[in-house]
C-alpha cells in the first residue's frame, strides 16, 4: 500500500511539472509579447539583463550552499513546537559558507569584467538610444547602475553592498523556504512547489531593495517590470531545466 501511494505521489509530481513547465515557458513567452507591445523588443532585452544581473549573486549563491554544504545541521537536530524539525539535516553550517567563498567572489569577478568592458558596452547602448530602440528603459544611467553600480568611485561600494544582500537574502530565503517545508510535512528532496523555486528570490529581491529606500540617490528600486520578470524568470529556469534533464535521461525526477 505505501509503495503504491508512493508510485501514485511520483506520478503526481510529474505531472505538475510537466505543466508547470509548460506554464512558466508560456508566461515568459506572454512577458516577451506584452513588453514588445507596448515597449520595444530591445526594452525586453534590457529587462532581462537588468534582472539577471541584480538576482545572479543570489543564483550563485542558492547553487553554492550545495557544493559547500554536509555536516552539523544548522538547527542542531532540534523540533520545532510541531514536533518536526526546525530546519532539518540538509540545512548545514558549512553551507551558510557557500555565498562567501563561491557566490560573492564569482559574483564580484563577473561585475569586473562588466567594468572592464563598460566602454564598449555604452557605445552600443547609446547608438542604440539614438535609434530610438528602447521606450522603457531610455536612461543611460539605468544601464549603468545594472551594469557596474553606478559612478566611478561609488560603484564598487554600490556593487559591494548589492552582492552582499543578494547573496544572503538567498540564504535567509532558502531557510524560509526550508522551515516552511517542515511546517507542512514535506520530506527533505520532496518537491514544495513555487516555494522551492522562488523562496531564496524573493528575499533577496527584498534585501537588495532596502538601500534603495534609504540611499536612493546611490541604489535604483528595482521597477515593478522587473520584479513580475523575477517571479516568473527564477521559478521557470528551475522548473523548464529540471523537466528537460528528466525528459532527456539525465534526471530521475523532474524537480
Amino acid at each position: 500500500m505505501a509503495e503504491e501511494k508512493l508510485k501514485e505521489r511520483e506520478k503526481r509530481n510529474k505531472k505538475i511539472a510537466m505543466i508547470l513547465a509548460l506554464f512558466f515557458a508560456c508566461l515568459i513567452l506572454l512577458n516577451f509579447l506584452v513588453i514588445s507591445i507596448f515597449f520595444t523588443w530591445a526594452d525586453w532585452v534590457g529587462l532581462l539583463i537588468f534582472s539577471l544581473l541584480l538576482i545572479v549573486p543570489a543564483y550563485i549563491s542558492n547553487a553554492s550552499m550545495v557544493i559547500t554544504g554536509g555536516g552539523r545541521p544548522i538547527d542542531g537536530g532540534k523540533s520545532f513546537r510541531d514536533g518536526r524539525r526546525i530546519l532539518g539535516d540538509h540545512k548545514t553550517v558549512k553551507g551558510l559558507k557557500g555565498p562567501l567563498y563561491i557566490g560573492i567572489p564569482i559574483s564580484f569577478i563577473i561585475f569586473l569584467l562588466f567594468f572592464i568592458l563598460w566602454q564598449p558596452i555604452e557605445g552600443i547602448i547609446l547608438q542604440a538610444s539614438a535609434e530610438g530602440q528602447y521606450i522603457l528603459y531610455n536612461n543611460k544611467d539605468i544601464f549603468k547602475y545594472y551594469f557596474i553600480g553606478g559612478e566611478v568611485p561609488f560603484n564598487f561600494l554600490v556593487l559591494f553592498i548589492r552582492i552582499i544582500l543578494a547573496s544572503y537574502g538567498a540564504v535567509v530565503g532558502d531557510l524560509v523556504g526550508s522551515f516552511l517545508k517542515r511546517r507542512f510535512a514535506i520530506k527533505s528532496g520532496a518537491p514544495f512547489w513555487i516555494v522551492d523555486q522562488l523562496d531564496f528570490a524573493l528575499i533577496a529581491i527584498l534585501f537588495v531593495s532596502i538601500p534603495g529606500f534609504i540611499f536612493p540617490q546611490l541604489f535604483y528600486l528595482p521597477d515593478i517590470y522587473i520584479l513580475i520578470f523575477l517571479i516568473i524568470l527564477t521559478p521557470a529556469v528551475s522548473v523548464i531545466a529540471n523537466t528537460v534533464a528528466y525528459l532527456v535521461g539525465l534526471k530521475s525526477v523532474p524537480y
